[in-house]
């Protein structure tokens, strides 16, 4: 009986079981704790590219708020910098008051923290300390950094000098990048790191040229201190946004700048906003829920992902969109302008196109009677009127305020540039109804340049259509004019364009047709 319990009995059988269910719950837990750790592993890896990521766009997002308040300085500069009067009061002849006013305005307007009037000679003429205006003469090379900054200056006025009657003078700064004809960037002045601007002063309606040899430049600059971390931080919002010297933790979101040279001046850092650690509460329920169910940590993994792609994809595609197209309108901007203008500019001479320019007129008159909501009117219905007018025959752009221009890739012989502006100065005429308030009337001034015939450059096609765009709007508005039929085109373009006076017998207006 003894022999029969022990070979029979369930107690064997039951301590078999026990160490199964035991080494099931072992692989289970095991499963359950690898499966966790994978997770967390990824989780970690996707909190760091995450936080990787999140910084590389604040600093993408830095680099460009501060290239813009840099030229926004250099703007400023140019109020001053660009002016007749300054190449009378500054360069011609100095005349101390007249620099005490230009230096006061950049400290006054724009709160510039250090002003400089160098000459040609490379002779400090007029510096400020804030509201403070010295007027003195000591040479630039007793600050050796500021020197090799007037050198590089000097290089830059050289390569857009132009040759005019009487003296010289400098490339138009319509439609030029600031970093083109200003040396800007970051320096030590007085010790101190600061932002700054190396302006040439140049005349803008010529009735003073330059004498020939360097340029006087207005060398201004903002410290980087409160007020600049202020203004650049209004755009921003970034937390603990400061300047320092020294370099930074490796985990900190930073980015350093240097002299002209390369030289590390030092480092702007702020505490990021978009940390990686907001993928944990994601992640660790997914954990929980994966222990009960494989299937649904699976599909939960997918579905975050595919989520988070696809804002991402959005996300890209509208700021893509935002960048090259007007958000009033919806035409192309400036900047896409400029790159199909530069694009078809090389396919010449194999393919042929018209630079547009077109403005609209009486514009004014319906901000003034019926408010500027109803401007907006007027210009989104102008832009589908174009859009409408040109097709897919070329590319109709916003460039600013009532101003729009077209590359036109279709016919560009004179008989078809009549028809296609015909119909634009007409479709602007008819009226725009501005709700219960009555009707818009506005007209469309039209200066065509063609491709190559009238310049083979994008700056002379900018240039020439602009002015033949002038001669429209002198003639009468609500007509058309083709550079050809009003001016020499075999000049240089940096050149003013000849004489309005004097049109060729067969110039044509739109509104005589």
């Amino acid at each position: 009986m003894t022999e029969f319990r022990r070979r029979y009995s369930d107690q064997p059988v039951s301590v078999a079981r026990q160490h199964i269910s035991r080494l099931a719950f072992f692989l289970a837990g095991l499963l359950i704790a690898v499966t966790s750790a994978s997770l967390l592993f990824v989780g970690f890896i996707a909190s760091q590219a995450s936080t990787e990521q999140a910084i590389a766009n604040e600093q993408r997002l830095f680099r460009n708020t501060l290239a813009d308040r840099m030229r926004a300085l250099v703007r400023e500069q140019v109020t001053v910098a660009s002016s007749d009067q300054s190449v009378a009061g500054l360069v011609l002849n100095f005349d101390a008051d007249y620099a005490y006013q230009a230096i006061d305005t950049l400290w006054s307007d724009y709160r510039h923290s250090k002003v400089m009037v160098i000459s040609g000679n490379g002779d400090v003429l007029a510096e400020s300390f804030q509201h403070y205006t010295h007027i003195l003469k000591r040479p630039i090379a007793e600050t050796p950094e500021l020197a090799t900054l007037f050198g590089k200056a000097k290089t830059l006025f050289e390569k857009n000098r132009v040759r005019v009657p009487g003296g010289y003078g400098h490339r138009s700064l319509q439609g030029m990048d600031p970093g083109d004809y200003t040396l800007m960037g970051f320096t030590r002045i007085d010790g101190r790191p600061a932002m700054f601007g190396a302006v040439p002063v140049i005349p803008d309606d010529y009735k003073f040229v330059l004498p020939d040899g360097p340029p006087t430049v207005i060398l201004s600059a903002h410290y980087l201190d409160e007020i600049l971390l202020g203004q650049v931080n209004s755009q921003l919002n970034f937390a603990s946004l400061k300047f320092v010297e020294d370099a930074p933790v490796a985990s900190a979101a930073f980015h350093m700048i240097a002299n002209p040279d390369d030289e590390a001046i030092g480092f702007f850092t702020w505490d990021s906003q978009t940390i990686g650690n907001a993928i944990w509460p994601t992640i660790i329920p997914v954990i929980v829920l994966l222990s009960i169910s494989l299937a649904a940590l699976a599909f939960g993994i997918a579905w975050r992902i595919g989520q988070l792609t696809s804002s991402l994809q959005a996300s890209e595609q509208q700021n893509r969109h935002l960048a090259l197209h007007d958000t009033l309108t919806g035409l192309a901007n400036r900047l896409q302008f400029n790159r199909v203008l530069a694009t078809s500019v090389k396919s010449l001479p194999d393919k042929h196109f018209a630079v547009i320019h077109c403005d609209l007129d009486k514009f004014k008159a319906v901000n003034d009677t019926f408010g500027h909501a109803a401007g907006d009117l007027v210009i989104k219905t102008m832009a589908g009127r174009l859009k409408k007018v040109i097709g897919n025959e070329g590319l109709v752009s916003r460039v600013g305020g009532d101003e729009f221009m077209i590359i036109y890739r279709k016919a560009t012989d004179r008989d078809s540039l009549h028809s296609l502006s015909t119909e634009l100065v007409e479709t602007a005429k008819r009226p725009i109804e501005i709700r219960d308030e009555g009707s818009a009337h506005i007209g469309l001034s039209i200066g065509i340049a063609v491709a190559p015939d009238d310049g083979s450059t994008a700056e002379s096609l900018v240039a020439r259509s602009d002015a033949a765009l002038y001669k429209s709007k002198k003639l009468g508005r609500d007509r058309y004019t083709l550079f050809s039929d009003f001016f020499d085109n075999k000049g240089d373009p940096s050149e003013p364009p000849l004489s309005l006076e004097d049109p060729k017998p067969y110039a044509r207006a739109a509104k005589a047709s």
